[in-house]
């Protein structure tokens, strides 16, 4: 169904995989391997996020990036016999390390593997309803599926109007934004009806590779050592000194969504 979706409104978007989801009880499920061919079939590409989604700033920056190569595996022989490059790299979590030297020994470290960092512009916290949204998907409860399908598409548009205004604050200008969700049962049901609505808020989609040539993703972004990861459009504006008092007014998903179980 996702891809499906990214067919009809000509989406080009990169998967980026946990390879240690691909194994059930040790060993490599072909199934769950065959997902990722697909993928690659429709003319996506994959990314690395690390085998196992380690928090850089909670494990030492050595098993941190042992982490990283285990995570290529299997992804890099199925993107290069499909003719292509493993080249994005995504942090689990966000967070690119917590000092300034961390960033420079990681960051060194992925380059020197082939990777470009992917950014994340338009942050969220998807993530809540795809957790409550798996829970009704389980429970088979379809009233509460289309409730929280309805006020997820609300709420992922909020916060774009959110990202529009930072970038201007912080940046100046509009700018191509990098929009972070998750492959899971609330984006095969509800991401067609998202796409559809920032189509007539005038959105058109791109590549990462294009949206990456905007000159602002050359910007520093070494100034933010904090715990959380954050949105880049918020690591520039932390790097280049502006007050964080900027950041402030964005959306959350209701206590209602948060308050409901997951899976």
């Amino acid at each position: 169904d996702l891809l499906a979706t990214f067919k009809k409104h000509g989406v080009q978007a990169v998967g980026f995989v946990n390879e240690g989801k691909l194994e059930h009880d040790g060993e490599i499920d072909p199934f769950r391997v065959g997902i990722l061919k697909r993928w690659l079939d429709a003319g996506h590409e994959l990314g690395n996020h690390g085998y196992s989604h380690l928090d850089l700033h909670l494990v030492p920056p050595d098993e941190w990036m042992a982490d990283v190569v285990r995570g290529e595996k299997v992804t890099r022989g199925l993107v290069e016999a499909n003719g292509g490059r493993l080249r994005y790299f995504r942090h689990p979590f966000l967070p690119t390390g917590m000092s300034v030297e961390i960033q420079a020994e990681t960051g060194d470290f992925l380059a020197s593997h082939g990777y470009t960092v992917s950014p994340v512009t338009i942050d969220n916290s998807e993530w809540i309803y795809g957790r409550a949204y798996a829970h009704a998907y389980n429970d088979g409860d379809g009233e509460l599926k289309e409730r929280i399908g309805r006020d997820y598409v609300r709420y992922m548009l909020e916060v774009v109007e959110f990202y529009e205004t930072q970038s201007e604050i912080i940046v100046g200008r509009a700018i191509p934004h990098v929009l972070l969700v998750h492959a899971y049962a609330l984006n095969a049901d509800w991401l067609d009806e998202l796409l559809v609505k920032l189509e007539e808020r005038g959105y058109r989609w791109i590549s990462l590779e294009e949206a990456l040539e905007d000159p602002i993703y050359a910007h520093a972004v070494d100034g933010w050592t904090g715990r959380g990861g954050i949105t880049w459009l918020h690591r520039w504006a932390i790097t280049d000194g502006i007050d964080r008092s900027v950041f402030k007014g964005e959306p959350e998903p209701p206590e209602w969504i948060s308050d409901l179980p997951g899976p």
